[in-house]
């Protein structure tokens, strides 16, 4: 079937649009990383220099937590930045930001003050984010195109015959 103009039009201008979107995406991550950046060197200064190098444990886990939010960041632009070029996304560094995201969380808690459900969720979590990764690995699944039908790859893996059948089924 050949498309008409206005539809391969209306196909290029959403594209040209997304690609605007993520540009504009890739300048405000590095803005805020820039920003994010510079306060925990200001939190870092500002403690050290406060304590005489002694920091306290409690100081030490905020300074982790925002260290780690930059570090999440850096994941997330870098996806975006993978997404811009060649329109898939990286499963695994998005696993990764989970866990990295998790990791964060779990620095910046107090641990005492949680129900024995919560760290059963977080463990759950935990645990699901390994697999999920692990199996990545696995299986060498690093990118999904979302530009692309998984379904007409899935109708050209098949034999004619079993093509035929989908096709009759269809119409």
């Amino acid at each position: 079937m050949k498309e008409s103009k206005f539809i391969c039009f209306l196909k290029g201008c959403s594209q040209y649009v997304e690609k605007i979107i993520i540009i504009i995406l890739i300048i405000m991550m590095s803005g805020i990383l820039i920003l994010a950046t510079i306060e925990l060197g200001y939190h870092l200064y500002m403690t050290i220099s406060s304590y005489n190098l002694l920091i306290p444990l409690g100081d030490l886990m905020d300074l982790f937590g925002v260290f780690l939010l930059v570090l999440i960041g850096i994941e997330l632009l870098d996806t975006i930045k993978i997404y811009l070029k060649q329109n898939v996304v990286h499963v695994e560094v998005v696993v990764l930001v989970a866990i990295i995201a998790l990791a964060r969380k779990i620095v910046i808690l107090k641990i005492e003050d949680l129900s024995g459900e919560i760290l059963i969720g977080i463990g759950i979590l935990i645990t699901a984010l390994a697999i999920a990764y692990y199996l990545i690995k696995k299986t060498n699944l690093l990118a999904i195109n979302l530009k692309k039908n998984p379904l007409q790859d899935v109708i050209n893996d098949m034999s004619e015959e079993d093509q035929q059948q989908v096709e009759d089924k269809s119409s």
